[in-house]
C-alpha cells in the first residue's frame, strides 16, 4: 500500500496513473541522453564505465517511467526492468570511481562488495518485488563509491571528483524524504521529489566525468 495519494487519470482509453512520476522519470533520461551525446568520449577504460552509466540510467528511467504510468497493467512486474537496470547503473559509476582507487591496499575489498551486495540485493528485490532492496542498494553504491571514495580522491588531489561529491551532497536528503515518507504535495510525492534531487546529482556528476574524459583525451 502507498502512504501517498495515487493521481489517476486516462487518456487515449488507458487507465493511467502517477503523471509526475513519469515526468522526472524521463527528466532523468533525458539528460542521461543529453550527456551521451554531448561528451566526445575517450576511450580511457574508466571513461567507459561513465559512460554505461549514463547510457543504462537512462534505459532505467524510461522503463521507470513507465512502470509508474501503466501500474495498473503490469503492476510491480513493470516495474522490475528498472530496477534490474537502475542496479546495473549503479555498479557502472561505482566501477568508474573505483578505478581511481586501484592502488589502495582496500580496492579489492570495495571491488568485490560492489558486485555483490548489488547481486544480493536485486534478488532479494526480485524474490519479495519489494523496491526498498534497490533503494538500499542505490543508497550504498552512491554514499560509499562517489561519495566516500570520491572525497578520499578529491583530498589526494583528483579534484575532479568533487563533483561526484557534490552531487552526493544534493542527493543524500533523498534518503530521509523516502525512508521518512516526505511528501511536500500531491503532484510531489516523496518519489517525485527523490527524482528531481537525483537530476541534480546526475547533473553534477556530468560535470565531473566531463572533466575526467577531457584529460584522457588529451
Amino acid at each position: 500500500m502507498n502512504d501517498f495519494e495515487i493521481i489517476h487519470f486516462s487518456l487515449w482509453g488507458l487507465k493511467l496513473q502517477e503523471p509526475m512520476a513519469l515526468l522526472t522519470n524521463w527528466l532523468i533520461a533525458f539528460f542521461c541522453f543529453f550527456a551521451l551525446l554531448r561528451i566526445k568520449w575517450s576511450n580511457a577504460y574508466p571513461v567507459k564505465y561513465f559512460r554505461m552509466f549514463y547510457l543504462v540510467l537512462g534505459i532505467s528511467m524510461i522503463f521507470g517511467g513507465l512502470g509508474h504510468l501503466l501500474f495498473q497493467y503490469f503492476g510491480l512486474y513493470g516495474k522490475i526492468p528498472s530496477w534490474i537496470l537502475g542496479t546495473l547503473a549503479g555498479y557502472y559509476i561505482g566501477k568508474g570511481v573505483l578505478y581511481y582507487w586501484k592502488d589502495h591496499p582496500s580496492y579489492r575489498f570495495f571491488n568485490i562488495f560492489l558486485v555483490v551486495k548489488s547481486i544480493v540485493l536485486l534478488i532479494l528485490s526480485l524474490v519479495f518485488l519489494k523496491f526498498i532492496y534497490v533503494a538500499v542498494d542505490v543508497i550504498i553504491t552512491y554514499i560509499m563509491y562517489s561519495g566516500y571514495i570520491a572525497f578520499r580522491l578529491w583530498m589526494k588531489n583528483k579534484i575532479e571528483m568533487r563533483f561526484f561529491v557534490y552531487g552526493i551532497i544534493i542527493l543524500f536528503p533523498s534518503m530521509f524524504i523516502f525512508l521518512m515518507n516526505i511528501n511536500l504535495h500531491r503532484y510531489l510525492n516523496r518519489d517525485d521529489l527523490s527524482h528531481v534531487l537525483m537530476l541534480a546529482c546526475i547533473i553534477l556528476f556530468y560535470e565531473g566525468v566531463k572533466r575526467l574524459n577531457m584529460k584522457y583525451s588529451k
